[in-house]
């Protein structure tokens, strides 16, 4: 029993530096991922397989309902049954476990209701005519319990299964350094957040503990240390200035793919891309004394592109510039006959006949701005991060930059044309390039000389 307390103890002082933790510029050390690639919306996932502290979450703070051994497995299911509450109230899971199972006869479960209380569920109903007959023909007092869009049900194959129920935060779970659900392991802890009639989870942890998982999610944990020491200060940067100005929705701050950016949890950590983050702790990028929005792409293709010529709107941090000599960059092709491109530009609501001919027109930095489909009975163009997207429906998806040149070959088989693209780089262009940036650090640059030749004009501070 003491080595039970005493592990709790270990377990809260984690958590709670993790969420109180302050600093001088008032940026968060808490990061909400939403875990939308696998957990968003489900009504069950499997839990456990390890002793786990169960509670809730309100406010980014974690409180403890209680420690369960779920090393058989276990799973956590938005429950829509309906209950009776029976026996008054305990003050622990197990008080409450006892009661329950002196109901022979009954099946019944321990349920948190809040407050640090637990009760004792008959059940479960399917309705609640149901549960209001079971009320009746109960020989004591009974109360009927109606399913919130809180409620979960924890059923564990060794048998200490729960019911939480109560609306005064959301369910969530923890383990003792890690916690997996689904399969996938997680520092801090798992929040149960109601949506789309199940649950999202999200994963509440500390900023450096997420950024374990995003580095080695995002770059080869094989590259320098520069190099991801580079990319462990972007990704602070642009993690702190998404949550300052404006989180990713109502329940969580940003998202765990490449929309945001990459985040597998404990999946992919390793211990390069792990000293990279410390080494790093606490070092942010600002431009005039205020975090900027620290893009990234894979690979410039030879040189960046200013936010101008993909979002619109001047940065003065975000401009063009040209990547060292010999830069390693990622190379692809693509091919479309004319009856592709004009099917694709019909189902794109683009009726301009039989096309004739393609035109690309290039910023001054010779990356593609606009390209332009030219038919019998009128024209079309696309613009900006569009010349990428528009092909986003083909077996390929869309391009993987804007960086490319084009050609005509004639098919007499076919008797029609077909444009053939050859292409370097990979994602939007502008920000860090992570092949540029490895190539940089390989050449003996260090991470803040490979920052401010991506991000001009900045400066690498410390919060």
């Amino acid at each position: 029993m003491k080595k039970k307390i005493l592990l709790l103890i270990t377990v809260f002082v984690m958590i709670f530096s993790q969420v109180f933790i302050s600093n001088t510029y008032g940026y968060s050390n808490v990061v909400r991922v939403g875990l939308t690639t696998n957990f968003s919306g489900f009504s069950t996932v499997n839990i456990g397989g390890q002793s786990v502290t169960a509670g809730y979450s309100s406010g980014n703070s974690f409180y403890e309902i209680g420690y369960f051994d779920l090393s058989q497995g276990a799973t956590a299911s938005k429950s829509y049954s309906y209950y009776i509450a029976v026996g008054g109230s305990y003050s622990s899971y197990s008080e409450a476990e006892t009661y329950s199972q002196s109901l022979n006869g009954y099946l019944t479960v321990p349920a948190y209701v809040g407050n640090g209380v637990w009760n004792v569920y008959i059940g479960p109903y399917e309705s609640n005519e149901r549960a209001v007959q079971a009320s009746q023909n109960y020989p004591y007092e009974a109360s009927v319990r109606v399913p919130g869009e809180y409620t979960v049900l924890v059923s564990s194959v060794s048998g200490n299964s729960f019911l939480y129920d109560y609306s005064g935060g959301y369910f969530a779970v923890t383990g003792d350094s890690a916690v997996n659900i689904g399969g996938s392991s997680y520092r801090g802890y798992i929040e149960f957040y109601p949506s789309g009639g199940g649950f999202t989870a999200v994963n509440v942890v500390s900023l450096d503990s997420y950024l374990w998982g995003v580095v080695p999610s995002e770059v080869p944990a094989s590259w320098s240390s520069e190099a991801l020491k580079a990319q462990a200060v972007a990704a602070r940067t642009f993690t702190l200035n998404k949550i300052s100005s404006g989180a990713e929705s109502s329940a969580y701050d940003i998202c765990d793919n490449t929309h945001c950016q990459m985040y597998t949890g404990t999946q992919n950590e390793t211990a390069s891309t792990t000293e990279a983050v410390n080494a790093t702790s606490g070092q942010v990028i600002t431009y005039g004394g205020q975090l900027i929005n620290a893009v990234y792409c894979s690979s410039g293709g030879g040189v960046t592109d200013s936010s101008a010529n993909v979002w619109g709107g001047e940065t003065p941090y975000l401009v063009s510039v040209e990547e060292i000599e010999g830069a390693e960059v990622v190379e692809w092709e693509r091919s479309f006959t004319f009856s592709e491109l004009s099917n694709l530009l019909a189902a794109n609501g683009a009726n301009i006949g039989k096309l004739v001919y393609v035109n690309v027109e290039r910023s001054d930095n010779g990356r593609v701005y606009s390209m332009t489909f030219s038919g019998e009975q009128g024209s079309y163009t696309i613009e900006k991060e569009s010349v990428r997207s528009f092909f986003g429906s083909t077996a390929e998806g869309s391009l993987k930059s804007r960086v490319f040149d084009i050609s005509f070959v004639y098919n007499d088989g076919s008797s029609e044309f077909t444009l053939e693209m050859k292409g370097q780089g990979y994602g939007h262009g502008v920000g860090l390039s992570q092949y540029g940036a490895k190539s940089m650090a390989d050449a003996g640059y260090t991470y803040d000389e490979i920052i401010k030749h991506y991000y001009t004009g900045v400066e690498i501070t410390s919060y």
